[in-house]
């Protein structure tokens, strides 16, 4: 029995040596797991049991079990296709339906764009449909779906947008002017006189050799001239009023200047008469009538406006009644407030305007203008341009309108659309869009006309249900377009969660698949075959597929391998413990050999 003792130790050893040299042999491999050699003592038994004193039958290979610990990382390797897995979990492969799992990510793409590893087997994952969703659940062999991505119009606009509550309504009552009588709301006039100019005497004096000399020249009296005084009343409300006073024409208070002197009015509801600003030259002598001192006669020479010699006579009565009643009428409509006329390249017609690009069915860019005018308390207009252009007809250049009213909590009240725009929920749909392209190239202000291309057929939906009107800012949060320009792959990536994507070159960024990832009950189970690849057994258990990151599963690296998880160092070691017990137990067999030729000898 000592011969089968000592060879069953060789044998050992032996497994044990193969166990080892295997692993250093496999120390640069990707992916792999070391392995370990496992033994068992063996005793001979009896139908009566064992005994106290059975010495023993040797040793066995109970095991060769695997290390699962996750190997070293080789980063940088510039390839998104190759991929680590940080954490638990198997690459899923098939090879023409046949299923294994491995921890190695080298994978590229064959001549059909398929993923697969260097031994032809396809990478396993879940595809997408044609939104760019992934389809959980089933299983398919993953692909490169590249080359270039055809245009798509714009058919949706969609932004986070807030209009300022604060901003001042553009609705205003017009610039006054003496010569348009839309602009006020009365004018009266009255003859007023200067004081003349007093008459002058001669006066006479000597030289300095003493010769007489005129030293003042003698001039006539100016008899006092009249003048026209102009005031104009422009009702603001039914309190306030606006009054303007010229003089021939010329401020009172500045000759040189065509400018109407400017008096602020507020009229109590009984009746009492105050001003508001500051006007030092007028004061409210009663509730019918106002004072205007330091009145500066002028006159005319050669065309030129300058002060006239005479003085004013004092202060100037300006009454608020005259024979139809008074000027100050409660009866007077207020000047009406019209909002100037928009106009995109004059800033002041509009109170925010925001670009949106858009796009035709060739993939054509546009832009998109959306301006916001404030016509009143929560009221606004909004006016549509694509560059610049009517959408609906580029040789205009007149927009696309729409008003908005807000409640008092800052959300849509009511969206009332104009010619070419629709709405439904808060949606304005801009339908009939034609694509425009000048006409004539570098000709500034030259004709537009169709550039041979067309706008979505259900036409471009701008959601304004992100639209507020808050006491904030005005701004811009958020757009969401979902046109694009034609566009060639240009861009592989794998994120964490094993989505593979591709981008364009027109900046789009889509979705081609996931990868799937395996777990098992048992991984100690698993069955090791060639390629560094397992396949499942009946103590592994079956396969749970999830996606990378989710349930006890780690996440994908990409360009980067795993390494093999070996230790050099201690598989060294190994080695020499397994020469040494190979040795002792040869020693065991040599010593048994040579007990028995003395054993011979000795018959």
């Amino acid at each position: 029995m000592s011969f089968n003792i000592a060879i069953s130790g060789l044998n050992a050893a032996h497994k044990r040596m193969e166990v080892a040299g295997n692993n250093i042999a496999n120390v640069g491999t990707t992916g792999f797991k070391s392995s370990r050699a496992e033994f068992s003592a063996l005793y001979s038994s009896s139908a009566f049991g064992g005994s106290r004193t059975a010495v023993g039958d040797g040793v066995q290979l109970a095991n060769v079990s695997q290390d699962f610990a996750e190997g070293g990382a080789l980063s940088g390797t510039g390839k998104p296709l190759d991929m680590r897995i940080q954490g638990k979990g198997f690459f899923v492969m098939s090879d023409n339906g046949a299923v294994s799992y491995t921890r190695s990510g080298a994978f590229h793409a064959d001549a059909e764009n398929y993923v697969i590893d260097a031994h032809g087997s396809r990478l396993q994952g879940y595809g997408v449909n044609a939104d760019g969703k992934v389809i959980s659940g089933v299983r398919t062999d993953l692909k490169i779906e590249g080359g270039s991505i055809a245009p798509k119009a714009t058919s949706r606009i969609e932004r986070t947008l807030n209009l300022d509550a604060a901003e001042p309504s553009l609705a205003a009552v017009r610039r006054f002017d003496a010569n348009d009588p839309t602009t006020y709301t009365r004018m009266t006039t009255q003859t007023i006189q200067d004081a003349g100019v007093p008459a002058i005497k001669e006066v006479k004096g000597k030289d300095a050799n003493g010769n007489d000399i005129i030293i003042t020249a003698a001039q006539p009296a100016i008899p006092p001239q009249d003048h026209q005084l102009n005031q104009y009343f422009v009702k603001l409300d039914d309190s306030t009023w606006t009054s303007y006073v010229l003089i021939d024409g010329r401020n009172p208070l500045d000759p040189a200047s065509a400018a109407p002197l400017e008096i602020g009015l507020r009229q109590s509801a009984l009746g009492q008469l105050s001003m508001t600003g500051s006007t030092a030259a007028v004061t409210v002598t009663s509730n019918t009538e106002l004072s205007l001192q330091d009145w500066r006669p002028a006159t005319e020479i050669n065309g030129t406006w300058v002060p006239s010699p005479a003085a004013n006579a004092g202060p100037i009565k300006l009454p608020l009644l005259d024979a139809s009643g008074p000027l100050l009428n409660p009866a007077d409509p207020a000047m009406t407030r019209p909002v100037p006329a928009f106009d995109p390249t004059d800033v002041t017609t509009y109170n925010k305007m925001w670009p949106a690009e858009v796009f035709d069915s060739l993939g054509n860019r546009h832009l998109l203008s959306q301006y916001f005018v404030k016509d009143g308390n929560n009221s606004w207009k909004t006016h549509l341009l694509i560059d610049g252009r009517n959408p609906q007809d580029p040789t205009r250049t007149d927009p696309l309108t729409a008003s908005v009213l807000f409640s008092s909590n800052g959300a849509i009240q009511s969206l009332v659309g104009g010619n070419g725009l629709t709405v439904a929920a808060n949606k304005l749909t801009l339908s009939g869009w034609v694509p425009a392209k000048p006409l004539d190239s570098g000709t500034p202000g030259g004709q537009w006309g169709a550039n041979g291309a067309a706008g979505d057929g259900r036409g471009i939906v701008i959601d304004l249900n992100k639209l507020t009107q808050h006491q904030a800012a005005s701004a811009s949060s958020g757009l969401i377009a979902d046109g694009h320009a034609a566009g060639e792959a240009n861009q592989l990536s794998v994120d964490k969660s094993g989505i593979i994507s591709m981008n364009f070159s027109n900046g789009l960024h889509r979705k081609i698949g996931q990868v799937m990832l395996a777990s098992f009950a048992n991984e100690q189970g698993l069955s090791p075959i060639s390629n560094t690849r397992w396949i499942e057994s009946h103590a592994s258990g079956v396969a749970n597929y999830d996606t990378p990151g989710s349930a006890n599963l780690g996440g994908v690296v990409s360009q980067s391998l795993e390494g093999s998880n070996v230790n050099l160092t201690d598989q060294l070691v190994e080695l020499i413990q397994a020469q040494t017990a190979y040795q002792a137990n040869s020693k065991t067999l040599s010593t048994e050999a040579e007990l028995m030729q003395t054993l011979i000898r000795a018959t």
